[in-house]
């Protein structure tokens, strides 16, 4: 059911990578309702220097309606 996708700088190990998809996953359960077992989280490495071409531009961008924090916003 729920997909929550993280696209982040590479460089973090896997179980950084993992505790972050749990808390995350653990939190949406609280949020949402849906049981912990339905979530999918996926987390992908993205190297700075392709950042803004790959995440900004082919995602973000074109997808900038969904967007419900931006790093503009976060602070």
């Amino acid at each position: 059911m729920p997909l929550i996708r993280v696209y982040s700088y590479s460089g973090r190990d896997e179980e950084t990578k993992k505790a972050l998809a749990v808390a995350l996953a653990k939190t949406a359960n609280e949020k949402m309702g849906a049981p912990l077992s339905a979530f999918t989280v996926m987390y992908e490495d993205v190297e700075r220097e392709v950042w803004d071409e790959y995440v900004v531009k082919t995602i973000i961008d074109p997808n900038r309606e969904q967007v419900l924090i931006d790093h503009d916003l976060a602070d």
